[in-house]
């Protein structure tokens, strides 16, 4: 089971503790940061002192499977089943007096952003960043709150831009409600949190408010906590808490970024966004000011891998719906959730093409732009066995899929274009088998995996060349035999023994491919063994 809402400096406490966590004790400023974030691609580092600052600083906290594991309290292979598991439950929010983030509030002239620790991440970036945020808001139609995730690019101390364009969002969807009210949008960001608190941010749902969600991931109600300056509420977890006003009143007519993106590029063109207006600003004394690895050197080992377990459930729930017997789904580390595995156990013929569909058009319309479909008996998670699978297994002119006009990221460079809708083809590749027409399946059988060593139960008597010759004879007479099967049987005798005895019989001996037809197919359906008297 997950674990139930806790503190980010418990949650920092479990990652050094499961080896997850490097912590940096000396002081670093602010421009030395993403160097340091660099060095440490595949672990979670807190900078316990940063210059000119009264927050430690903490970042890389959900960047690898192992992260989300210890989080979903998973095996990292299963992530993708586990969030189907949890999304489907529901916990009403208890409301609490106080939290540890009241513990400093600052309102008026004290509201001042340059108290977090802002740096220039990316060279190109158009400004400093505060971007590992959990932005809550709620409909002003139906009262439901919503958080996501979105970025604010700094414009001066109690002003930012506000990364908001994208029309699917719920974020957005309830910011233009209030647009066309004339109104602007009530917004309280929490900044940083534990790496369940942000997987359940990803999952909204139609007349669901999403305090209820979160529950459903602790597995209990969510403990959340009245703003200082709206009625919006925030988990009690929060760190920090950023409440303020999205001037949706005035549109989306502020230049907002460029930024390195997840995507491992600076995306298309100038946005437009909204500009934000900080009231309050509360935190917990001492407390972590958390910061998403984006982009850089390592573009699919980053904080914005959070993407990849999520898909992979969205996935995995919509090939169980449909009926594919889905064994396992995987979005490999650099493909940045644009490329997508699945291991099936193929019962029709049909089975692999329609997972394909369905990959490329069931998670947020967006992702992935290229899906892949293997046998059960390749490993998704082994890079090796993948590539051998679409060396050996994957026909060009049969087994691709494109699907023309299907909605992809706005970051995408080919979009070239920051405002949605926008659209590509997308690919898929069948790598399995084929289990119709006249196949020969056997062939694609995988050669690699070593045969089991024959172990006799007991002390064997050895036979004489003769003796042995004629009991190998009567075994094969019985049914026919894999070379395999005759070792099995007559293991502890001396395998120069065993050698001279077939060449004796070989000549009595003919070779046949033994076909068991088989529903569901398996790969055993045919294997070339040996009978008597066929010679």
């Amino acid at each position: 089971m997950p674990k139930p809402q806790q503190s980010l400096s418990r949650f920092v406490a479990e990652l050094e503790a499961i080896g997850q966590l490097v912590r940096i004790t000396d002081e670093k400023r602010v421009d030395e940061l993403p160097a340091l974030m660099e060095s440490y691609s595949d672990k979670a580092v807190l900078v316990e002192k940063v210059k000119d600052c009264d927050f430690q600083f903490l970042a890389g906290a959900y960047c690898t499977r192992e992260q989300y594991a210890h989080a979903l309290d998973c095996n990292p292979r299963d992530l993708g089943k586990a969030i189907a598991g949890l999304t489907i439950r529901r916990e009403k929010p208890v409301l609490v007096d106080t939290a540890p983030c009241k513990e400093v509030i600052l309102k008026g002239d004290d509201v001042d952003l340059t108290r977090f620790p802002l740096f220039l991440y990316h060279p190109y970036d158009g400004h400093a960043f505060i971007q590992d945020t959990n932005v809550v808001s709620r409909d002003p139609e139906t009262g439901l709150i919503n958080w996501g995730i979105y970025r604010f690019m700094y414009r001066s101390k109690n002003e930012t831009n506000v990364d908001m364009r994208n029309d699917s969002h719920n974020g957005r969807i309830q910011a233009k409600k209030y647009q066309e009210r004339g109104l602007d949008m009530p917004v309280a960001v929490v900044v940083g949190g534990p790496t369940l608190d942000k997987v359940a941010s990803m999952y909204s749902f139609e007349g669901v408010d999403d305090w209820d969600v979160l529950g459903g991931f602790y597995g209990q109600p969510a403990q959340v906590v009245k703003c200082e300056t709206n009625d919006l509420t925030v988990p009690a977890n929060a760190e920090i808490v950023i409440e303020g006003r999205m001037m949706t009143s005035e549109g989306w007519v502020y230049d907002e970024g460029p930024y390195g993106e997840y995507t491992g590029t600076y995306g298309s063109g100038l946005p437009q966004n909204c500009r934000f207006v900080v009231d309050c600003i509360t935190f917990r004394k001492g407390g972590i000011y958390q910061y998403a690895t984006i982009g850089g050197l390592h573009p699919g080992r980053t904080d914005l891998m959070i993407f990849d377990p999520t898909i992979e459930a969205d996935i995995y729930t919509a090939l169980k719906t449909a009926g594919i017997q889905v064994l396992d789904v995987h979005a490999p580390y650099g493909g940045s959730h644009n490329i997508v595995y699945a291991r099936l156990k193929v019962r029709g013929g049909g089975d692999a093409k329609q997972a394909l569909a369905l990959m490329l058009t069931c998670s947020r319309q967006w992702f992935p732009k290229l899906a892949y479909v293997f046998d059960e008996d390749i490993d998704i998670f082994d890079d090796d066995q993948v590539k051998w699978a679409q060396a050996w297994r994957y026909n060009p002119q049969v087994d691709t899929l494109v699907i023309p006009d299907l909605n992809i990221l706005p970051l995408d460079p080919l979009a070239q274009t920051n405002h949605p809708p926008v659209h590509t083809p997308k690919a898929g590749f069948d790598c399995t088998i084929p289990i119709v027409g006249d196949i020969d399946r056997f062939s694609f059988m995988k050669a690699s995996v070593t045969p089991p060593v024959p172990q006799p139960a007991t002390a064997v008597p050895a036979l004489t060349e003769a003796a042995l010759t004629e009991a190998m004879a009567e075994y094969i007479r019985q049914s026919p035999r894999m070379w395999g099967d005759i070792l099995t049987r007559f293991a502890g005798q001396p395998y120069p023994l065993l050698y001279r005895a077939f060449g004796n019989l070989r000549p009595k001996l003919g070779r046949v491919a033994d076909r068991r037809p088989q529903y569901p197919y398996t790969f055993a359906d045919a294997c070339f063994v040996y009978e008597h008297g066929k010679g």
